[in-house]
């Protein structure tokens, strides 16, 4: 059988391998919920990057460029890593380039996966059927907050878990992702809003962004990361 596993934050990685599996890297709040969103709207493309330096490039090729740092918007940039901010008579048929402080930086390190695609509550159920339907293992990679895990990114690996039914589970991270999510399903914003990140977020009056990336299946797209470049699959 299949199997499934969870790296709780993108600084463990290095103790994976994910050569030849299905990787899906969440980071719930904010950035793959904000990078599902663009590119949902109508983006041609997003470009993640790691540094503010590599992202402002980007400008002088006509992309719209995004930047946070410890959840707030960097001065400078068109915008920062919000969803609800994501207008699609903007970004449609854009290009777009991102560097957040923990999402974009999870990304970039599963290149030379089977497969890298992105996921959040918004896009869970095509996540699922993605994973349901394919014959590789498959790694969930928590984007976490710097090194440490979260509570958002858990819970939403756990529901990818408890919906696969082809995959076993071979960790113990697994196995606590999925128990969060079994005893929180039915209150996965009041769970959200208990994290450490969420009240971050909520200083800088984002309260409107946690209550969107708690939604489930809203956008039934899937971004996978091709070429350096994450496109709708």
């Amino acid at each position: 059988m299949k199997s499934i596993e969870v790296c709780l934050t993108h600084q463990q990685l290095k103790n994976y391998n994910f050569k030849g599996k299905i990787v899906i890297i969440i980071d719930v709040l904010r950035a793959t919920s904000t990078i599902n969103t663009i590119l949902y709207n109508g983006a041609q493309l997003v470009k993640p990057v790691e540094t503010l330096e590599e992202c402002k490039k980007y400008r002088d090729e006509s992309y719209i460029i995004m930047a946070e740092r410890m959840g707030k918007k960097v001065r400078g940039f068109d915008y920062g890593n919000s969803p609800t901010k994501i207008d699609k008579n903007e970004f449609e048929g854009r290009k777009v380039s991102i560097a957040t402080s923990n999402g974009t930086k999870a990304i970039i390190k599963t290149k030379g996966s089977k497969v890298s695609i992105l996921g959040s509550f918004l896009n869970m159920s095509s996540l699922i059927d993605f994973i349901n339907k394919n014959s590789e293992d498959a790694l969930i990679v928590c984007s976490g907050w710097q090194g440490s895990s979260n509570i958002e990114d858990t819970l939403c690996a756990g529901g990818i878990i408890c919906g696969s039914k082809t995959h076993s589970i071979i960790s113990d991270n697994a196995i606590m992702a999925k128990e969060l999510f079994e005893s929180s399903k039915n209150k996965i914003l009041e769970t959200m809003m208990g994290s450490s990140h969420a009240k971050r977020l909520s200083s800088n009056d984002n309260i409107k962004d946690i209550e969107f990336c708690s939604k489930v299946d809203i956008q039934p797209v899937i971004p996978i990361l091709k070429d350096d470049y994450l496109v709708l699959m």
